[in-house]
């Protein structure tokens, strides 16, 4: 759920509210006054909201959100991004070069993120091994960039899944199970996601992500962060609460 404006919980924010939590949302802006209203929203919706609010902010086309799709669906499908000459091919682009301007175009959009000619994340999902593996019901496995993505990617597949991560303060594995909308089970019980409060700007993906992860039990977060002082500082969220901000984040991200 989103707090509007004049306080009252909606789904949907509008494309004004987007706007203006994004604008708020840049680093390095704004006086401390507005800073102390700012944490006054929890950092996931902050982030959520940012996450969101790109895509409203850089107005793509239907063509070109069309292709947006095509990369995200192709991510969950194979595990891996495709080609820029594979996108050209499958969009009907005229030219490779338009299929390059576009990822570009994506990329300094934060909506996805790129090294030299590949893409190597699409939000929820990353190229590169992370900490969070979600496994798909055929057995196929993809990557997410954090621990909120991985449960988001049930929402915006609609499908159920297995995710498998690891505590970063013992490394023992942790099992989650999505089924309808809800999770079905999970080992242990006890499982929290913490979510790292850095001042950093630029990209969620590389700023955030690596530091939203669950831990097995809160005991295991609160010896973490004696021994992590930099990355120390944040939130804390039950397992229902990081369900609720996947789909808050993705559950429309294919619509």
């Amino acid at each position: 759920m989103f707090k509007d404006e004049s306080g009252r919980l909606a789904n949907v924010p509008s494309v004004d509210t987007l706007r203006k939590a994004l604008k708020k949302r840049n680093c390095g802006t704004g006086d401390a006054s507005n800073k102390g209203k700012a944490v006054m929203k929890s950092l996931m919706d902050q982030i959520g909201e940012t996450v969101r609010g790109r895509l409203v902010e850089v107005r793509l086309s239907q063509s070109e959100d069309e292709t947006r799709k095509y990369i995200l669906k192709e991510f969950a499908k194979t595990g891996k991004p495709p080609s820029e000459k594979t996108i050209a091919a499958a969009m009907k682009l005229p030219t490779l070069e338009a299929a390059r301007r576009l990822v570009e175009k994506l990329h300094k959009s934060d909506i996805l993120t790129k090294e030299g000619d590949e893409i190597i994340s699409a939000y929820p999902f990353s190229a590169k091994a992370t900490r969070h593996t979600v496994i798909f019901k055929d057995g196929h496995e993809v990557y997410a960039l954090c621990a909120t993505d991985a449960l988001g990617i049930h929402f915006m597949l609609g499908l159920d899944i297995a995710i498998r991560s690891h505590c970063p303060e013992c490394e023992n594995e942790i099992k989650i199970e999505v089924k309808d909308g809800k999770v079905a089970s999970c080992v242990p019980k006890g499982v929290v996601e913490f979510v790292s409060s850095r001042e950093d700007c630029g990209c969620t993906a590389k700023t955030f992500c690596p530091f939203m992860n669950f831990f097995c039990s809160e005991e295991h977060l609160e010896k973490w962060r004696e021994k992590n002082h930099a990355y120390g500082k944040g939130e804390k969220y039950r397992l229902h609460e990081v369900l609720e901000h996947g789909k808050y984040i993705f559950g429309d991200f294919l619509k």
